[in-house]
């Protein structure tokens, strides 16, 4: 593998993945035809670059065989995962130049617009969206709120209406029903969602807890507290993810 002649663009965009993923996709040139796997290798950092800037060599396969000698263009698209907390770009170098993409994580004003939640065990998963992202389908509109359930109870997923949001002093209150009361009973999920201050970066980590409510079912008629509380510890992460 060598070096590509030639950096021309690098465009980051932050994927919706849980923890975050960050996509690079890398052009530049070679010097002849026939180029092949293209990739981008990370530099080795022996201490956390200071500017939060982290450095790839873009390199490829130049031909084994002899090829028309003529700059040819390159391209590479490749995942970051296990995204470092103090990133806030990256640099792509070839054999004469470098090029630089900053995240823009500089905004004041920004806000998650995605929230996942797992426990301890992680048998629960929730992605919780305070409005709905894109694509849409047919009828949909960006109004409305989304929240994704994955439990031993089932999978579900809930929109607009089906959410209930109530300002506690706990935060703001979430809860779904994931099954209705009936004769044999209902059971509600509630989750706290404390407010997070992003602080100009993508994502924040934090704990909060949710609740398992059941109730006895329209036929019982014994006394005692209609409804019991199981408390699940909860992990979450705010993030402010691009729609792309």
């Amino acid at each position: 593998m060598e070096k590509i002649l030639e950096i021309t663009e690098v465009r980051l965009a932050v994927l919706e993945s849980s923890p975050p993923q960050l996509q690079i996709n890398a052009s530049g040139t070679v010097p002849t035809a026939g180029w092949s796997n293209p990739r981008l290798e990370p530099h080795i950092h022996v201490h956390v670059p200071p500017d939060g800037i982290y450095g790839f060599d873009f390199v490829a396969d130049p031909p084994k065989d002899v090829t028309a000698q003529v700059i040819s263009s390159i391209e590479v698209t490749d995942v970051w995962e296990n995204l470092p907390e103090d990133v806030k770009g990256v640099r792509v170098h070839a054999s004469r130049n470098s090029k630089t993409a900053i995240l823009d994580f500089s905004k004041p004003d920004r806000q998650p617009n995605r929230y996942t939640f797992s426990d301890d065990e992680s048998a629960r998963r929730i992605t919780f969206f305070p409005e709905m992202l894109g694509p849409l389908n047919e009828g949909e509109s960006l109004a409305g709120s989304q929240f994704e359930y994955h439990g031993p109870e089932g999978q579900f997923i809930f929109h607009g209406d089906e959410i209930s949001q109530e300002q506690t002093v706990l935060g703001t209150l979430i809860s779904v029903v994931l099954r209705p009361n009936a004769d044999a009973g209902g059971m509600n999920f509630a989750l706290a969602l404390p407010p997070v201050k992003l602080e100009g970066k993508a994502h924040q980590a934090f704990d909060t807890v949710g609740l398992k409510i059941r109730s006895k079912g329209r036929r019982v008629q014994q006394a005692g507290a209609e409804l019991t509380y199981e408390v699940v510890n909860l992990k979450g992460v705010a993030e402010d993810i691009p729609v792309l």
